[in-house]
């Protein structure tokens, strides 16, 4: 069923692709045009992010069209690495793309892997902007050179640059001494290509007072926005940072540095986290209303992997949940099938059930949002899994005041 005839937004994006990889005429190294975007776009510093905002933001697919890369860092989720070879041809993700716009998504986010080493990365971009989409990738940036970014300019809206600290701390994570050296030195090319970025920060238990030092990096370079992305224990961080989830002081020092510093260098700052407050209130954005009749509804992010198989929600959601594999079918049927299973309103109890389970803690103030659902999932289908370490004693902290700069930080 998937290996229909070529879509036509895979043959308008062969179409704008081929036009986009030729040689740019009397272009100098170091001199390039930038591509005019459209005003509602290129002024906007969240069109960068890896992870949509949460409360406000247009439905994500989100493809993860290779597990290839040239680092194997620490915190991958995917346990991607140069050694990982499994990925998806292009017309399966281009009628993906197709189907996901007309159920509604806006906006398409390639990660991996490393997507720049997606041969046909231009194509699967251009078939998205074909269908009206946003689109930006997450990439550690050593590979953006110039001749890869003239390919990619055309048909990109933004990139999200995973930086993890200082130079020793981001080698580390890395694996790979000089792999921050090298990101922030191809950040020039993407200046000068008018290409919109911003850096993608993994926050743990250790390395929130890194903070500082990225937003002022975000500053110097022309980052639009700093992420604050909390660490997951799945794939290979699992094994290599063992202990190294943030608990809730970690989360509320990346609240307090997007206010103090953020403000302070004039950068945008998305924490991902809710405060407990946007928890009480936002009710309806968080809890999908049962029965579900669409599936933006219940996974305003859809997550298709390397291997095909599409999560709705989030990556650690439990499998039973997932809509199905690309190779089995069209993503529009599969999500027909979907919504006919009881999966969504399945999903949508879980979303309920997280909701009710943070609100039961008296001595909560903030917390990751994704994974308490997929914990959710998890118990719900059936199966044990533990995410998080046992919180400490907040009594210092209960009254502490949440600040307008700090709620707007927190994925609002």
């Amino acid at each position: 069923m998937a290996a229909h005839s070529e879509s036509k937004a895979l043959s308008a994006a062969r179409s704008t692709s081929s036009a986009a990889a030729q040689p740019p005429a009397l272009r100098e190294h170091t001199q390039a045009p930038a591509v005019e975007r459209p005003a509602s776009i290129a002024d906007r510093a969240d069109v960068c992010l890896a992870e949509p905002n949460l409360l406000n933001s247009v439905p994500v697919l989100q493809v993860h069209p290779t597990r290839r890369c040239n680092l194997a860092c620490a915190h991958c989720y995917t346990e991607s690495g140069p050694g990982e070879s499994e990925t998806l041809p292009v017309h399966l993700l281009a009628g993906a793309v197709q189907d996901a716009a007309a159920l509604g998504y806006g906006q398409l986010a390639v990660s991996g892997g490393e997507p720049l080493l997606y041969r046909d990365l231009p194509v699967l971009l251009a078939a998205a902007k074909a269908m009206g989409m946003i689109t930006t990738i997450t990439s550690n940036a050593m590979l953006a050179t110039p001749k890869r970014l003239d390919e990619l300019v055309p048909v990109l809206d933004g990139m999200a640059v995973s930086i993890d600290g200082r130079p020793d701390e981001h080698d580390r994570i890395r694996g790979q001494a000089g792999a921050f050296d090298k990101a922030v030195a191809n950040l020039t090319h993407l200046r000068e290509r008018g290409l919109p970025f911003a850096f993608i920060f993994t926050l743990t238990q250790r390395n929130a007072d890194s903070l500082e030092f990225v937003i002022e990096l975000a500053a110097q370079t022309g980052a639009r926005a700093v992420q604050v992305h909390p660490l997951t224990a799945d794939g290979r961080a699992a094994r290599t940072l063992s202990g190294a989830v943030p608990d809730q002081l970690e989360l509320l020092a990346g609240l307090m540095a997007a206010e103090v510093i953020g403000t302070e260098k004039g950068v945008a700052i998305q924490v991902d986290v809710l405060l407990r407050e946007q928890i009480e209130r936002a009710c309806r954005p968080l809890v999908p209303q049962t029965p579900v009749r669409q599936l933006k509804d219940a996974a305003p992010v859809l997550i298709v992997g390397a291997n095909g198989q599409v999560l709705p929600y989030t990556h650690a959601v439990h499998p039973a949940l997932a809509l199905g594999n690309l190779h089995q079918g069209r993503l529009n049927e599969l999500a027909a099938q979907w919504l006919r299973s009881g999966r969504a309103d399945r999903l949508a109890q879980a979303c309920g059930a997280a909701r009710d389970a943070l609100l039961a803690q008296d001595d909560l103030l903030a917390a990751y949002w994704y994974d308490t659902v997929a914990e959710q999932t998890h118990r719900q289908e059936a199966v044990p899994l533990v995410f998080k370490p046992a919180e400490p004693a907040w009594a210092l902290l209960r009254d502490l005041d949440v600040t307008p700069t700090m709620r707007a930080a927190a994925m609002v």
